[in-house]
């Protein structure tokens, strides 16, 4: 489901980050419906290149657990050859497929809950779209559509990036 990027995030106030009213939202979204495994797709940033902590983060698995309306984000992803975990929470907000992190906000843009979802995430340093799967790959019409909705929300068509998703376990402590 949602790209292991957003694993960093967690609350900003309404009047530091307003909701954009011109990003489309799944109606009623249900994120009970979101919870178990998803596997990172792709990604389109408004930047020509992903930082060096989401070219880390951004292909690893995740787990999505739900309360209250808040998503819970985990994922186990590599840092110098070794498996570490990353968790945040969205925030649900009064606007269901709208949640908001530290410092931004993401909408679910479009969903089908046993196949795929994609996110807008905002941030105040830059913007991006997300597409994750239940499975590790999606049919090329999912990608398509993916495709057209980053030219919709004018996102340039070389920053559009497909993962091959992988895991590791973490050892404890």
């Amino acid at each position: 489901m949602i790209a292991v990027l957003l694993l960093v995030f967690g609350l900003t106030p309404d009047y530091i980050f307003p909701v954009s009213a011109d990003i489309p939202v799944v109606p009623n979204f249900d994120p009970q419906k979101t919870v178990g495994k998803w596997h990172p797709i792709g990604m389109a940033s408004k930047l020509p290149e992903l930082t060096e902590y989401e070219q880390k983060i951004s292909p690893m698995d995740h787990i999505v657990e739900v309360t209250d309306g808040d998503m819970k984000l985990t994922a186990n992803y590599m840092s110098d050859g070794v498996c570490k975990e990353a968790t945040a929470m969205l925030k649900h907000t009064d606007k269901p497929g709208v949640f908001k992190f530290t410092d931004g906000e993401v909408h679910v843009i479009d969903v089908d809950f046993e196949k795929y979802i994609m996110l807008y995430v905002k941030k105040s340093s830059h913007e991006a779209l997300f597409l994750s799967a239940r499975g590790p790959d999606v049919e090329d019409d999912i990608k398509e559509k993916f495709k057209k909705l980053v030219l919709e929300q004018s996102f340039p068509e070389a920053n559009i990036k497909y993962f091959n998703a992988e895991q590791c376990t973490p050892t404890a402590a």
